[in-house]
């Protein structure tokens, strides 16, 4: 795969750390759940981020959260509507399985991406959302999730009509879907707990897939 050239579209802040890019659409499609690898100020510094568009959609959209002293998204946070990115893809397998059974996506943070790829591609899906953030400015497209699926927020540090807490501990208690696949997106840790807690509840590790973004203590 070679490096394309893509113009910024839109470059919109989300919360205080989380953007969303907005890039022209390129001649390649993707797969819903699909990777691109962005490029940074050095043609060395790259790093993997999930399309949060869907195929069918005007544009390619990716969605990042500022590290400060990270390789690529201090160059990214500076660029503006007209600039040029550096992208290469698609590739990745966080894909869909079988759009016939219900699905259970668990997301921290901005591990939301790949679910709003796969909602605005096939509207019809069996959902079950968890979002797991530390506050509620933190629930990225919310307004989008509401109403066209099962939708569930979690704030570990503030309170949300009852739903505060992590994911974690929801899935403990909750009725999951029969039946369900679930796709677990996010922070390591949220991953390796709810697999566990997914596998004591009957769901096998066959019908759990995973697209880790990031090592952290998990409080969400």
């Amino acid at each position: 795969m070679k490096p394309m050239t893509l113009k910024i579209l839109e470059h919109q802040r989300l919360s205080d750390d989380a953007y969303l890019l907005r890039l022209e659409k390129p001649e390649w499609t993707w797969k819903p759940g699909q990777l691109v690898g962005v490029t940074g100020k050095k043609a060395q510094d790259q790093r993997d981020y999930s399309i949060a568009s869907g195929p069918e959609d005007d544009s390619l959209d990716i969605v990042y959260r500022l590290i400060p002293h990270g390789a690529v998204t201090p160059y990214l946070v500076n660029l503006v509507e007209e600039e040029a990115l550096q992208v290469t893809g698609p590739y990745g397998r966080f894909t869909l399985r079988d759009l016939a059974r219900p699905m259970l996506f668990c997301a921290t943070g901005t591990g939301i991406a790949p679910c709003r790829s796969y909602l605005r591609s096939f509207p019809e899906l069996k959902l079950t959302l968890l979002h797991g953030v530390r506050y509620q400015k933190d629930l990225y497209f919310r307004d989008e999730f509401e109403g066209r699926c099962q939708y569930l927020p979690f704030c570990s540090r503030e309170d949300l009509d009852g739903s505060s807490g992590r994911i974690t501990d929801a899935l403990k208690e909750m009725e999951l879907p029969e039946g369900a696949q679930a796709y677990l997106c996010g922070a390591n840790e949220m991953i390796y707990e709810a697999e566990e807690i997914l596998n004591h509840r009957g769901i096998s590790h066959k019908d759990i897939f995973r697209e880790p973004y990031y090592y952290r203590a998990y409080d969400n």
